[in-house]
């Protein structure tokens, strides 16, 4: 019991959500830094343009779901 509940409580601290959202964070700047795109700029898209990467999440999730499907219905027929 002890071990799962400092777990959970690990899970569920605030800083180590910061600190991981942080890491990923600059994974992703370095990574876009590598492939020419100024991080600068990614944050500025990301943070005035909010509404519409929500918009490219969605289409991606529901072309991705429709891909998964097709799938699934292609291998049942063949």
């Amino acid at each position: 019991m002890k071990a799962r509940e400092c777990i959970k409580s690990a899970i569920t601290n605030k800083w180590v959500r910061i600190a991981a959202l942080a890491i990923v964070a600059a994974i992703v700047f370095s990574y876009l830094y590598s492939r020419g795109i100024s991080p600068v700029w990614t944050a500025v898209a990301i943070v005035c343009f909010r509404g519409f990467f929500r918009f490219i999440y969605k289409i991606a999730c529901f072309l991705l779901a429709a891909a998964i499907l097709f799938c699934i219905l292609s291998y049942l027929v063949f």
